[in-house]
């Protein structure tokens, strides 16, 4: 009995630094590990189709993990409305799905480029506003204007280098 549990007590300290109960410490879990050894000996059915050494780890974690569900009497220790350490409720501390740095940095960036906008001479915004916000093609609005394509090309492109510049100046992080 001795060379069994020598040979399968690795496991057993294994096994029991890598689980938590309650009140128990690791010499606790180990001797109790070590005593599933000698229960798994016991009960071994020779004629099984499972090795032996299956049959122990299956015992030991069996027997630990069984511990540990025994351990959770008081289902408030796992509830939400339990309090930590500084007096506030886990419900009240979790992260919530919305970001909001996230949409206050893109509100914030909207005003930026609002106001960048709003620097641009009233043709710079009519195309910006037909290809970006309409999302109509600059052929379109060329035939609308009566223009070349290229023309319309060249005040889309002097339109956004404006408006960059103004939004540099203001320090935007975004994309443009």
């Amino acid at each position: 009995m001795e060379e069994v549990i020598k040979r399968y007590t690795p496991f057993v300290i294994k096994t029991a630094r890598s689980i938590y109960v309650k009140g128990q410490e690791v010499e606790d879990l180990i001797q109790i590990g070590q005593a599933s050894i000698i229960k798994a000996v016991n009960m071994y059915d020779t004629e099984r189709e499972n090795a032996f050494t299956t049959y122990v780890f299956n015992t030991i974690r069996r027997t630990l993990y069984l511990l540990i569900r025994s351990s959770v009497k008081d289902a408030k220790c796992c509830s939400l409305n339990t309090s930590n350490n500084e007096g506030c409720e886990l419900i009240d501390v979790l992260a919530g799905d919305e970001d909001i740095e996230e949409e206050m940095i893109k509100k914030e960036e909207k005003a930026m480029l609002a106001k960048a906008l709003r620097k641009l001479n009233e043709q710079e915004k009519e195309i910006i506003y037909w290809f970006y916000f309409e999302k109509r093609s600059l052929r379109e609005y060329a035939s609308l204007k009566g223009i070349y394509y290229k023309t319309a090309g060249d005040r889309k492109k002097k339109a956004l280098r404006k408006l960059k510049k103004c939004l540099e100046g203001m320090d935007f992080n975004g994309n443009i």
